[in-house]
């Protein structure tokens, strides 16, 4: 999957800015209680005893439940819509969540899906911005996440050119050289609020 994506990063009208990787490791909202949202699954049979003895546990700590996880989710579509307000998002979801989904994760510009790969594909082409959230955080033990969330940035050339140079001026660096900071800095300090290391 990671090399069809830098292959489609290559297409001639695109620029693909630099993706972010982080875990997960601590508690996203410490302060707050955790409402505990384990629920036991409907086994009537043998035949689903079975099946639910079959289903490995998670190897990495359940750090939130499926309602911090669509806050955690719903704060990064805040983020992007401040920084760029015409983005397309897409959003890796593992189904079902087991509650309803938020409005925020609802609007017209956010598509969740739990398998990515194509979609991500076909929209580089035609959606700029377009930022791809990732994620493998466990929200249950039988899960089998590793906490990990990847975040992919692409911008259309032009738009990808403007944003350097705002980026430049803001730092002061002389036009046409090329800037150190990161488009997606603002997103990666909110995760780094929320206990994402990068």
């Amino acid at each position: 999957m990671v090399k069809q994506v830098q292959d489609a990063s290559k297409t001639p009208n695109q620029a693909r800015m630099k993706p972010f990787t982080g875990t997960l490791t601590r508690r996203p909202f410490p302060n707050k209680p955790s409402i505990a949202e384990a629920q036991m699954l409907p086994l009537s049979s043998d035949s689903d005893f079975e099946v639910f003895t079959s289903f490995n546990s998670a190897t990495c700590p359940v750090l939130l439940n499926v309602r911090e996880h669509y806050q955690l989710l719903s704060d990064l579509v805040d983020e992007a819509q401040v920084c760029w307000p015409d983005v397309f998002i897409l959003i890796r979801l593992s189904m079902p969540g087991g509650m309803r989904i938020p409005a925020k994760l609802l609007t017209d510009n956010v598509l969740l899906l739990e398998d990515i790969t194509f979609e991500e594909q076909k929209l580089i082409d035609i959606a700029s911005p377009l930022l791809v959230v990732e994620d493998r955080f466990s929200r249950v033990e039988i899960d089998n996440n590793d906490n990990s969330i990847h975040l992919r940035l692409y911008l259309g050339k032009e738009l990808g050119k403007e944003l350097g140079e705002e980026l430049g001026k803001e730092l002061g660096e002389e036009p046409g050289k090329e800037p150190a900071d990161d488009p997606l800095q603002p997103l990666i300090e909110c995760l780094a609020q929320r206990g994402v290391a990068g």
